[in-house]
């Protein structure tokens, strides 16, 4: 009987051991390892357990990107500061506006004439072709941002709007004259900037006292011929050298020339045969008047 009761012991702790250890797969499997197994104290110590998966620290919000401000209205920019022809030119010419606005992003400076410099130039302007207008209001814009003081120290040849997709230059001259900044055409003079009309980053745009006329377009100015010098300013001859006093200069003969010579020859004997007829005859009275006394 104690064998029994001690075999029967030993079956029902090796049942109790391998309950157990079943248990805990289960459990391991299940992916729980937060839950403590407890075992009697017939089986072995169960394994301590696992610490609790720590919480994800929570992301600060990140701030919305505020969006870009709108592109400036050109145009309107422009009819507020004395240039609303050229503005009106533009917004009735839309491959011209479009082009303009476009540019915006990329960086424009505009240099738009005045009411009154445009007024003279109207005639003119009506005259071109569709090509050739679009080509005059494209003329009067960089496709990059200056500043006035970079203007002032970027001094050259600048290409154009109109310059793009031709094989023309369609270019002019920045250059300082003193205080003053002027733009430069081989068919113009020299246009002056005399305002600023708006200056912020990407977009300036500056009034000028002319209109840019390309000479792609209109023929070049000619250059005023050099006044003639005066009298008292005529090179006197080189010292050493003696000149020659002036001497007046004799008829040339006519075509009759020698006739007329061998007319005075006759003249001149006839003169002379009269003469000795007289002398001859005045001779021949002193001889009879002498007889008579004798």
């Amino acid at each position: 009987m104690h064998r029994i009761a001690v075999s029967a012991l030993l079956l029902s702790l090796l049942f109790a051991i391998s309950s157990a250890h079943n248990h805990i797969a289960r459990i391991h499997t299940s992916g729980h390892h937060h839950l403590a197994v407890t075992v009697h104290a017939t089986a072995k110590e169960a394994p301590a357990p696992a610490k609790a998966a720590s919480a994800p620290t929570a992301q600060p919000p990140v701030a919305a990107v505020a969006p870009p401000p709108p592109p400036a209205n050109l145009t309107s920019l422009m009819a507020k500061k004395s240039c609303k022809t050229f503005a009106d030119l533009l917004l009735s010419t839309p491959d011209a506006a479009s082009t303009f606005q476009s540019s915006v992003d990329g960086g424009i400076t505009i240099f738009c004439p005045s009411d009154s410099a445009m007024k003279p130039f109207m005639s003119k302007f009506k005259n071109l072709t569709a090509d050739a207008k679009l080509s005059v209001l494209l003329f009067h814009a960089i496709p990059v941002y200056y500043s006035l003081d970079q203007l002032k120290s970027n001094n050259g040849v600048v290409n154009t709007l109109a310059t793009d997709g031709t094989a023309k230059n369609f270019n002019f001259t920045v250059q300082n004259d003193g205080d003053h900044i002027t733009l430069k055409t081989e068919a113009d003079s020299p246009a002056k900037i005399i305002g600023t009309v708006f200056d912020k980053e990407p977009v300036a745009i500056f009034s000028i006292d002319g209109v840019l006329q390309p000479e792609e377009l209109f023929a070049p100015v000619e250059a005023p011929a050099p006044a003639p010098a005066s009298v008292a300013d005529a090179p006197k001859p080189a010292k050493g050298k003696k000149t020659k006093k002036h001497q007046p200069v004799a008829d040339a003969p006519g075509p009759d020339s020698d006739d007329a010579a061998d007319q005075k020859a006759a003249d001149d004997n006839d003169g002379f045969r009269v003469a000795a007829t007289r002398w001859f005859s005045m001779a021949g009275l002193m001889v009879v008047v002498a007889g008579v006394f004798i």
